[in-house]
Parts: C-alpha cells; structure tokens; sequence
C-alpha cells in the first residue's frame, strides 16, 4: 500500500511539474498580448516602451494635475507596451509578421475593430480588442507603412480597462504618436 500512494504521489509530481513547464513563464493577463517574438524577425526594437502598472499611477498623478480626466484613465490601466521596428526594405517580412500576429489574436478570441490596406501606399493598419462583460480589457495597433530608406512597423497593446474614446487622451499625453 505505501509503494502505490508513493507511485500515484510521483505520477501526480511529475505530471503536474509536466503541466507547469508546458505552459508560458508567466501568464498574460485578459488584454495582454507578448510580441517578444516579434525581435526574432526583427532584430532589436528601435523603440521599446514598457510601462506597468506603477508606472501608469506616476504618469497619472504628474496628470492629475493638468487634467484629472487622463489621471483617472491612467489609473484603469495596467501595462502600455510599445514596439517599433525598422522595416530596413523587408515589406513583405513585415507584412507576414502582422498577418501572423493577426492570427494569433483572431485565434485567443480578440476582435477586429479596425482593418486597412492601402495598396497605393503600400500601408497596413490593424487594431484589435479583447473585452470581458462589455469592458474592454486590452487594445492591440499594428501598423506596416514603408518608405523611402526602410519604413518602420509599429506594435503596440494597451492593457486595462479601457473606453476606446479615451485612447487618443492616453497616446496624446504619454506621447505616443499613432498615425
């Protein structure tokens, strides 16, 4: 009897030490997207922002007092996330790593809000939500737009609970610039 309860404690070890190691390092939160891949295709990010939770609570009390309003959405926040990459004139690169981003939120759930590809320009933009009970709780923008010397390619996730008309405010007041 002690060999089978010490067999079926190892089985339930190793099975649930199995379980823990198959899945990510951390677990994202609803919202949350990681494009830490993204530098594998890429290279190293000529823009990388990282802003947490504790972050956003400075930023919203410097805001407080030039417009409450802004502090109050910054509070909602948990992470602003911001990659920009050189295009360096791989267009079609680029153009697969936002069609495959694309699909990989389509798949966890998230909706398209917006879809555009300017074939004149050459441009793509997508943004995408993810929502629980009518909140949005995460907002992805992705934008491909080449030009002459390389282009850029921009990704960005905004985490927490978010009105979508209180994006611009955000962007407008952290200074991130969303064409």
């Amino acid at each position: 009897m002690k060999t089978l309860k010490r067999n079926l404690l190892l089985t339930f070890a190793s099975s649930l030490t199995a379980l823990l190691l198959s899945g990510p390092a951390h677990a994202l939160t609803a919202g949350q997207f990681d494009f830490s891949d993204l530098s594998t295709q890429y290279g190293e990010p000529k823009v990388e922002v990282n802003l947490n939770a504790n972050l956003m609570q400075i930023i919203g009390h410097f805001a407080d007092r030039e417009d409450p309003e802004v502090a109050e959405i910054l509070s909602k926040l948990e992470t602003i996330q911001v990659r920009v990459y050189d295009l360096n004139e791989e267009l079609e690169t680029a153009n697969a790593a936002l069609d495959r981003v694309s699909n990989a939120l389509k798949l966890d759930s998230w909706e398209t809000l917006v879809t555009v590809n300017d074939n004149e320009e050459n441009q793509k933009v997508r943004i995408f939500s993810k929502s629980t009970d009518q909140v949005i709780d995460g907002v992805v923008v992705m934008v491909v737009s080449p030009e002459k010397g390389g282009g850029e390619a921009v990704f960005i996730n905004i985490v927490g609970e978010i009105d979508p008309a209180n994006i611009a405010k955000v962007t407008d007041k952290i200074n991130i610039e969303i064409n």
